[in-house]
């Protein structure tokens, strides 16, 4: 670093004869800085190689599929809620120039997996070459309507994102998203949002009620695609018209209760007639009002208080141990990202 001088004036001499040496202190503490700048960037990039999640549910309170588009998908407007049912992801940088997934569930494994293919659409948008492990726990059921997939998948490209420091924000990450996935875009928008379009539109909304979910599982998946090719635009006239202005007003969970639609519901039974005998004997037994999540086999029921949910779940499982039951709190977010040493 060369020393700036006065022109026209000769620097004085110092006490000890050494006219520079105030100025090489001062170059030899920038100098330091600098190396200490540089470790700390180091270590910050250490700091930052892992990185973890949670990815919540989520549980369609309206549904709405307004006509078949001619590119093959479906015109929707929905309002779901994010809820505290989670699968947990971790993310590690390691030296080999892929991308791995190891899930609790080994089905899910490869690159199939949608928060694999997240991966490695953000990094072909920020033109780097991925060297990432995915470790993914599941909880969310497959096939429950839950979007559990799409989940996982927008958490993977908010950790990524963090691991990789693409610096995109919440639109931008949500644009990669509808590229992986219709319902993506949406976990980047909870606790409350509504869907339009394919599902890729997404608007956050607030919602009045918080309280509690009881979900119920009949242990089956249901293929969405199998769904949507069943549906018929008749299956809506037999539900309630979609009233979202009055599910965002509701304060209590019956209020909530009495605005559900979810016009997918005819095509789910259709294509599992046991859902819709298992939804038809829960109602007729008092357990209900229940509806069916998304395009799914699961089922859930609003309450305001804890207890009571977890004894409607106790009972349910207890007249039929087939079922499996759970209770989580809404509106739920995405989770925080931690990182790890």
């Amino acid at each position: 670093m060369p020393l700036s001088r006065t022109p026209g004036k000769r620097a004085k001499s110092s006490a000890s004869g050494n006219s520079r040496a105030p100025a090489l202190a001062r170059f030899f503490a920038i100098y330091n800085l600098f190396g200490l700048m540089s470790v700390a960037l180091r270590e910050n990039s250490i700091d930052i190689a892992t990185a973890r999640t949670t990815a919540c549910a989520k549980v369609n309170l309206t549904l709405e599929v307004l006509k078949r588009r001619g590119d093959g998908f479906h015109e929707l407007r929905s309002l779901a809620v994010g809820v505290d049912l989670r699968d947990e992801l971790r993310c590690a940088a390691h030296d080999e120039a892929r991308v791995d997934l190891a899930c609790s569930d080994r089905s899910l494994e490869g690159p199939h997996n949608l928060a694999s293919r997240a991966a490695h659409e953000l990094a072909q948008q920020a033109g780097i070459t991925p060297s990432l492990r995915i470790e993914l726990r599941k909880s969310i059921p497959v096939g429950g309507g839950m979007g559990g997939g799409s989940s996982d998948a927008a958490s993977a490209l908010r950790l990524c994102n963090h691991l990789w420091q693409t610096g995109l924000e919440v639109a931008a990450l949500a644009e990669v998203g509808a590229r992986v996935g219709s319902d993506v875009p949406l976990f980047f928008f909870l606790p409350a949002a509504v869907m339009t379009g394919r599902g890729e539109c997404v608007q956050r909304v607030t919602m009045r009620w918080n309280g509690f979910v009881l979900l119920v599982f009949i242990g089956e998946p249901i293929s969405t695609a199998a769904v949507y090719e069943e549906w018929r635009p008749a299956d809506g006239a037999q539900l309630p018209a979609a009233d979202i202005e009055s599910v965002l007003s509701a304060r209590g969970a019956a209020e909530l209760s009495a605005a559900l639609s979810n016009h997918l519901q005819p095509a789910v039974f259709r294509v599992c007639p046991r859902l819709k005998n298992t939804h038809e004997q829960l109602e007729r037994a008092g357990f209900g009002p229940l509806t069916v999540s998304g395009a799914g086999s699961a089922m859930y029921g609003l309450f305001d208080d804890e207890d009571e949910a977890w004894r409607t779940a106790c009972e349910i499982e207890r007249q039929h141990p087939d079922l499996t039951t759970c209770v989580v709190g809404a509106p739920a977010g995405p989770g925080c990202i931690e990182k790890e040493q």
